[in-house]
């Protein structure tokens, strides 16, 4: 993440949290970065005449001032308890950091007793988030190429023999079943659509090829098989 980004971020997360301070370790926790760091980012804002402010004290750290916010927005508790568990269920995708970041602008741009009512019903939902990509170079790939579709070379481990194969795959989406996130996409290795489970995926490297345009017939005909979602097909 740049730093022009985890600046925003930061905004984002301290919005969301405008009742109480957050302290500097949990920020460089959440931003994967040291305490320094964090320090330095908070006086940059600081220097740009962002309203933030130090608490002292053990359930310390640094807050905005609650004047300083995004217009009130008018999610109900329960719009917003599906919101973040919609966003909930992203965050062992690709997406997830993107996932963290829209969650902390809902909750921040909501009035602080409407985020309160929502944070509690919230608490009595679970959303489980299928297992993802736990490496952050393949999880950054597929962001990528499923932004800007590119052909990808992947190193791929069969689920259940455990076989190593090299593959091009021309990405097509990315869905979710049983409890995992799947890439799917046409294997030129196989001729057809395949699913490649992403905690599968050993490396994946982006190409500059762009997929070509293939016959719709018997691509729709494998798509088919697969339950996509509401993923643009």
């Amino acid at each position: 993440m740049r730093r022009s980004e985890r600046h925003h971020a930061l905004l984002d997360v301290l919005r969301a949290n405008a009742e109480r301070p957050v302290s500097v370790p949990r920020l460089a926790a959440r931003f994967e970065v040291s305490t320094r760091t964090i320090e330095r980012d908070v006086h940059a804002l600081q220097e740009a005449g962002v309203p933030l402010y130090a608490v002292a004290g053990r359930t310390g750290g640094y807050a905005i001032r609650r004047d300083y916010s995004l217009p009130p927005l008018a999610l109900t508790p329960p719009e917003a308890m599906a919101v973040t568990a919609g966003l909930s269920v992203m965050m062992g995708s690709p997406f997830a950091e993107d996932a963290s970041r829209a969650m902390d602008k809902v909750l921040g741009a909501m009035p602080p007793a409407r985020r309160r009512r929502s944070r509690a019903l919230a608490a009595r939902v679970a959303a489980m988030a299928p297992e993802g990509p736990t490496d952050q170079h393949i999880a950054e790939v597929l962001r990528a190429v499923l932004e800007r579709p590119r052909v990808v070379e992947l190193d791929y481990a069969r689920p259940d023999t455990g076989e190593r194969t090299r593959r091009s795959v021309e990405p097509l989406g990315l869905i979710t079943v049983r409890g995992g996130w799947i890439l799917v996409g046409w294997c030129r290795l196989r001729g057809g659509v395949r699913g490649f489970r992403t905690d599968c995926i050993l490396e994946i490297a982006r190409t500059d090829e762009v997929p070509p345009q293939r016959d719709p017939d018997p691509l729709e005909e494998d798509l088919s098989r697969w339950d996509f979602r509401g993923v643009d097909r």
